[in-house]
């Protein structure tokens, strides 16, 4: 497996293009934003007592980066990047000389890990640059960059860290799947492509779905399926980070009862990550093609 994950990696990495626009983007994009933010604030005065009135604080800009790639945007950005690294495949005919080596569920598998191993780094990368050039912008403007970074401070901020991370990352991963069930099915680019957009923005607007369904079929029971979905447990993980309380609102109240604990939308977020990753790999081993 580790063979094939280096390879997937620089073969990855190999096409430089779509790695770098697709995920080399999150920090190279934050390094560049931040650079020019540093100059624009070294030579105006106004913006310099703006960042003094309100200094900004290194946990609040390390962990603003997660819910930047935690957003619809971000998602469908990865669906490109799965689109190309499953379909892209079919484009090339590339299956024929990768299968009679190894086994179709190991090939799958190594896939997924070098995605996930890959926006893994380019997420934290991108984070921890945008912690450390938010303090070269307050330094340009002679602000303060708190909180004293201790031993305190750091056991205080690095569960919030890995929360948001795992919650991003996830997210990041289901809209991946999303394409490359769409790769499985159209074995195509193009295919997997509006597949995974379809799939995540439908995720997005299931609720409004299950509203209306509730509503025509006088049934409010049915809004409870929402609390299965994956936009949903991710929220639930973030809102019991954040505000140590379930994700929840009036309307989820009073016909679902309530939100879910944070260790059962953990469970359900990774029954989600293992049934889609299966799901890939069992339409794949059915599928003829060497020819």
């Amino acid at each position: 497996m580790w063979s094939l994950c280096r390879a997937e990696w620089q073969k990855l990495n190999g096409n430089l293009w779509v790695t770098s626009f697709l995920v080399w983007i999150f920090p190279i994009g934050t390094l560049t934003f931040l650079s020019l933010a540093v100059i624009g604030y070294a030579f105006s005065s106004r913006f310099q007592e703006i960042i003094r009135a309100a200094p900004p604080n290194w946990p609040q800009q390390t962990l603003l980066f997660w819910a930047i790639v935690n957003s619809t945007f971000g998602r469908l950005v990865l669906v490109i990047f799965a689109a190309e690294v499953f379909g892209g495949e079919y484009q090339r005919s590339m299956w024929k000389n990768l299968l009679p080596r190894r086994s179709r569920a190991s090939i799958i598998l190594a896939k997924f890990l070098t995605m996930t191993a890959m926006i893994t780094l380019a997420f934290i990368s991108a984070s921890l640059i945008s912690g450390i050039m938010s303090g070269v912008v307050a330094a340009v403007a002679g602000a303060t960059y708190g909180p004293d970074f201790n031993a305190e401070t750091l056991s205080l901020f690095l569960p919030h860290f890995a929360a948001q991370a795992f919650i991003s990352i996830a997210a990041a991963l289901i809209a991946a799947c999303y394409a490359a069930l769409g790769a499985m099915l159209a074995r195509t680019f193009l295919g997997a492509l509006l597949f995974g957009v379809v799939a995540t923005l439908a995720e997005q607007a299931i609720f409004l779905v299950l509203m209306l369904l509730s509503n025509l079929l006088q049934a409010p029971g049915l809004i409870a399926i929402y609390k299965f979905t994956p936009g949903y447990n991710l929220s639930n993980l973030s809102s019991w980070d954040t505000a140590s309380a379930a994700y929840t609102f009036p309307l989820l109240d009073q016909n679902a009862g309530g939100g879910f604990s944070a260790e059962v939308s953990l469970v359900l977020t990774l029954i989600w990550l293992v049934d889609l990753v299966g799901l890939t790999i069992i339409l794949f081993r059915r599928q003829d093609v060497m020819t």
